[in-house]
């Protein structure tokens, strides 16, 4: 037996055999001192639970405590009232009825604490304690001053059968009460359950016990009081247990769960957190993640070796995190160089606070050099966009200077056309009608045969005029329509340097497409002397959905490609390059462009695509990388092969037909 049990033991043999001493001596000694007892257990369970109201979370608990105390207050005149006291005199039987007051509100009490001591709804403290008030004084005024309060004991007779009704009746709200105990004991812990369990229990017994008496000073009267005192001390010590210890041992629980879960917290942080000495000297605790950021294994060998004010790689940096403590007492998110441990430099974060009283700084440090790398990244970046943008713009200004040479170079040979070639065409044949009119006229002058010869000679020059007015009128026509291709993308490039956005889809055929590309590079072939042949026939496939200047702008650059490829081959003589469209499966157009130029290397085909990469000492790496951007964006695909070197080159292109 531990201890306080054995105390708790011995206390309670003590009070009971000095009671019951005391009623060897006088029953009315032992009477007064056994409910001056239980006063006092009253008086002390309403002040546990009434100073206890802010830490419990049952205020059930604080409405059992002011009943106790108004239950107390009826016991006090019950004791008063007895018979003997001589404090009343005119009626020897009040505490009779006060008994029967003081326990019906006792056992009334219980009842509804039990049954609502898990609900929400709540009463505040003032309106319980008017509600008791208001009883306790009916009580009193019914059988002091009304003195309508029913007879409980006649002298002779004994107890009234008011009196034992009563007492079954109270007996019967005890079991009850016991009941909702049961039906809400998830409302209680384990403990406190047994303890009012007793409490009721006890005092069931107390009331039956009160029902055989004869004589106020009769036997069953001192048990009756006995069991009264000891449920009295249960419902005390469940107060105390649930108003006083289990709160301050649930304080203390959350106050250790809380430190722990805290020591957690630092311990496992990705911040370092660290507190060091005022003058900077030394690091008197730190977590993890500040060693590792400082380059250290351990947290001991950082405290121990660390040096807070030598770590950083601009010393004015630490003059000036001093000067901003010791204005403001703290620092917020103050960026700096560090160098860790190996000697590396990063980039860090500190917050930091100085604790005058204490006489130390806490503070929490992040590495911060991969968002310093981004920052830095970012910054060039917008750099790179705003020359980009200075370049379109310049672009832009270049593009408006060739659309006007272009224009005056159409609108000059539309000018020499009509000017010179037309009209002397029609002299010729002015002058070809005018001999044949003259025949004889020149016949005579110049001698027989002459005139004809003139004829003859003026028609064939007429002739050949007229050939060369029709074909300098075909090669008008071509570089007309090149012209126009040409003021189209203009246009369009135009269009995408102001606004960033290229053409709309639109249906495309792609042969035609393919040809109006293919005109704008022609002359540059004829110039390599490469024969361009074509197979397919525009018109004959079916449309795709796309965006023509980016389309155009990829075959214009595959021509481009393929007219340096032959620049750059040792072939002079049959230089061929081969164009053909065809429907696959009725839902692909496969268009195949072939030279037979330098090529490449078999194994060099899967990084020509690259950005950084191309075959020539030109920019078509970059070049076909934009092709396949373009393609892939039409839902196509691209690629490009070759046999080797000097054995030409084919890039196949896949378009998707419009359904």
């Amino acid at each position: 037996m531990s201890y306080n049990k054995a105390m708790t033991v011995l206390i309670f043999v003590s009070v009971t055999v000095g009671l019951y001493l005391t009623n060897l001596y006088h029953y009315l000694l032992f009477h007064c001192i056994a409910e001056i007892f239980s006063i006092i257990i009253a008086c002390a369970v309403f002040m546990l639970s009434w100073n206890s109201k802010e830490h419990t979370d049952n205020p059930y608990l604080v409405y059992l405590g002011i009943a106790y105390l108004f239950i107390g207050v009826l016991d006090l005149f019950h004791t008063l009232g007895y018979k003997g006291m001589k404090i009343f005199m005119d009626y020897d039987y009040y505490a009779n009825q006060l008994w029967i007051g003081a326990r019906g509100m006792e056992s009334l009490t219980l009842l509804a604490f039990f049954i609502f001591a898990g609900s929400k709804k709540k009463l505040s403290y003032n309106t319980v304690i008017v509600i008791y008030t208001v009883i306790t004084g009916i009580i009193l005024a019914s059988v002091f001053y009304w003195k309508i309060f029913p007879i409980c004991f006649v002298e002779g007779q004994g107890q009234t059968l008011f009196k034992k009704i009563s007492e079954y009746i109270i007996c019967l709200i005890l079991l009850c009460s016991g009941f909702a105990l049961y039906k809400n004991r998830e409302e209680f812990d384990d403990y406190i359950r047994k303890l009012m369990a007793w409490t009721i229990i006890l005092t069931i017994f107390g009331e039956l016990a009160f029902t055989f008496y004869i004589d106020n000073y009769g036997f069953s009267n001192l048990v009756g009081h006995y069991l009264k005192i000891a449920s009295f001390y249960l419902v005390y010590k469940a107060i105390i247990v649930t108003g006083i210890k289990n709160p301050f041992d649930l304080m203390f629980r959350k106050l250790r769960d809380s430190e722990e879960r805290y020591r957690n917290l630092f311990n496992t942080a990705l911040v370092g957190i660290f507190r060091t000495t005022r003058d900077g000297t030394r690091i008197l605790a730190a977590n993890p993640a500040a060693a590792e950021i400082f380059g250290y294994d351990s947290i001991e060998s950082y405290v121990s070796e660390f040096v807070p004010r030598n770590c950083y790689a601009d010393p004015t940096q630490r003059s000036e995190i001093r000067q901003k403590l010791r204005n403001g007492g703290k620092i917020d998110n103050f960026e700096f160089l560090t160098t860790d441990r190996s000697g590396n430099q990063k980039w860090v974060a500190l917050s930091a606070a100085v604790y005058r009283e204490e006489n130390y700084i806490e503070g929490a440090v992040i590495d911060i050099s991969e968002q310093v790398e981004n920052r830095r990244k970012i910054q060039e970046a917008a750099q790179r966009e705003a020359e980009q943008r200075g370049k379109i713009e310049m672009a832009g200004s270049v593009l408006h200077d060739i659309g006007n040479a272009v224009t005056g170079l159409g609108t000059t040979a539309t000018r020499l056309l009509g000017d010179k070639d037309w009209h002397e065409c029609k002299e010729l044949a002015k002058l070809e009608r005018m001999t044949e009119q003259k025949r004889d006229a020149f016949a005579a002058a110049l001698g027989p045969g002459k005139e004809d010869a003139l004829i003859t000679f003026v028609r064939e020059l007429r002739k050949s005029m007229e050939a060369r007015c029709e074909q300098l009128h075909l090669d008008y026509q071509s570089m007309t329509k090149i012209i126009s291709h040409i003021n189209e993308i203009l246009h369009l490039q135009r269009r995408y340097t102001r606004d960033g956005q290229a053409g709309q889809r639109a249906m495309i055929h792609l042969p035609d497409l393919i040809e109006d590309a293919l005109a704008i590079n022609l002359g540059g072939f004829e110039k390599r002397r490469v024969s361009v042949r074509r197979g397919f026939q525009p018109g004959k496939l079916p449309g795709i959905s796309g965006d023509r200047t980016r389309l155009i702008q990829v075959f214009l650059n595959l021509f481009k490609n393929a007219g340096e490829a032959f620049d750059a081959s040792e072939r002079k003589e049959e230089r061929i390059l081969e164009i053909s469209a065809e429907l696959l499966n009725s839902d692909k157009i496969r268009v195949s462009i072939a030279d037979n130029a330098v090529g490449f290397e078999p194994e060099q085909a899967a990084h020509l695509f690259q950005a950084d990469s191309s075959t020539k000492n030109r920019d078509s790496g970059i070049g076909l990388k934009q092709c396949r951007s373009v393609i892939e964006a039409h839902g196509g695909t691209v690629r490009i092969e070759s046999p080797g070197k000097e054995k030409g080159a084919s890039v196949i292109i896949e378009l998707p037909v419009t359904k």
